[in-house]
């Protein structure tokens, strides 16, 4: 073969080699995640069963053991086992732009997925549903979204069913007195105490801080789902990798029977009774991150 043809052979072999080592480096979150050896994981401390503190103040909770595992295969993916975890503390108003400024990597409490959020940032596939509901006191006359005309009624700040409330308070004319609350445990609190007459939030919390009561006969959730909503795990739009290493894992976790062992660990407890709905379980079989509205 002609030196001129071998060179040029030499150098299409380097340029072909270099184009696809430049292809195997990892883009945008990863590539931040290896070059800084962590990954920030945002949580809710509030978040009860999904992330919280435990009583040694550690970050727990359902949604923390699923983004776990993720973790787990992000290592994997980058062949780095002393990836670290650097877990901050996010509300439910502040949890996306801490996501867009790239505080934090993956956001694991307990938000829902909507068209709205959808634009700004994407989701892993649906790993829980759950309904927006009214939760009164059981002595209360409010049956339901009607009975909320005039009442002072907690709502959290940045909750997804906020919008919806509103539009549903402006077409029915009830004129309800929002009182703002930071997270479910002040929501709940604001009832305990009477500042509130009611409190708009998700069923599953409900349920939780219901049976942590001293005195559970005392609360009711009444009136027909105001929304159905399915909650995941966010992380940034433009990161398709990282965006399919979690819901590989998350399919890995389905299959093999683990996904429900750890729904099981945090929502079928003695003291709290939440079985796998079938919703969910039918997403398990054909997921998805279709949005609520």
């Amino acid at each position: 073969m002609p030196l001129l043809n071998k060179l040029s052979l030499a150098c299409v072999l380097c340029i072909a080699a270099a184009a696809a080592a430049h292809a195997e480096e990892p883009a945008g979150t990863l590539q931040k995640i290896k070059a800084s050896g962590v990954i920030a994981v945002g949580y809710r401390p509030a978040s009860v069963p999904f992330s919280m503190r435990d009583r040694a103040g550690t970050p727990a909770g359902y949604t923390l053991d699923l983004c776990a595992r993720i973790i787990d295969n992000v290592r994997k993916e980058l062949g780095l086992a002393d990836i670290k975890v650097r877990h901050v503390e996010v509300k439910s108003s502040d949890r996306i732009q801490k996501l867009l400024d790239g505080e934090i990597d993956l956001e694991c409490g307990s938000t829902t997925n909507t068209r709205e959020r959808s634009a700004q940032v994407t989701f892993a596939n649906t790993i829980f549903v759950t309904s927006s509901r009214i939760l009164t006191l059981a002595a209360s006359p409010i049956k339901g979204i009607d009975g909320l005309k005039g009442q002072r009624v907690a709502i959290a700040q940045g909750a997804s069913v906020a919008p919806l409330l509103s539009k549903i308070d402006v077409e029915k004319g009830l004129n309800i007195q929002y009182v703002r609350v930071k997270d479910f445990a002040e929501g709940f609190q604001a009832l305990e105490a009477g500042r509130v007459a009611a409190f708009v939030s998700d069923d599953i919390q409900f349920a939780q801080y219901i049976a942590r009561s001293t005195r559970p006969q005392d609360y009711a959730v009444v009136g027909e789902p105001i929304s159905v909503d399915p909650l995941g795990i966010m992380m940034r739009r433009q990161d398709a990798r990282l965006h399919a290493i979690a819901n590989q894992t998350l399919a890995g976790l389905a299959a093999s029977g683990e996904f429900e062992r750890i729904y099981a660990k945090w929502f079928v407890t003695p003291t709290l009774k939440f079985p796998m709905g079938e919703t969910l379980r039918k997403l398990l079989k054909a997921p998805n991150n279709q949005a609520n509205y």
